[in-house]
């Protein structure tokens, strides 16, 4: 956690957490619902399948965003902290 900005930090642990919370549920439509579930036996490919690959493709793509955006608050931390100037 940074001293400096102890709000800006919690919101990146924030938008990490999210991030992953709903990227789970993404993978599992994803996978599951969109690709495994058609293939059953007496199961065909329809538009509720379709809705549910779309969907999860969807979720994973806005989830791995979300968690991006934490990671760079993280990285610009990083940069501040090894560029500061120790007097």
């Amino acid at each position: 956690m940074n001293d400096k900005f102890p709000l800006l930090s919690a919101i990146s642990a924030i938008l990490r957490i999210a991030g992953f919370l709903l990227l789970l549920p993404a993978l599992y439509y994803f996978v599951y619902g969109g690709i495994i579930e058609p293939n059953l036996p007496g199961h065909g490919f329809g538009q509720e399948d379709l809705f549910q690959l779309l969907g999860g493709l969807l979720g994973c793509i806005i989830g791995l965003g979300v968690v991006a955006a934490g990671e760079i608050i993280g990285v610009l931390f990083s940069i501040e902290k090894n560029t500061r100037r120790e007097h």
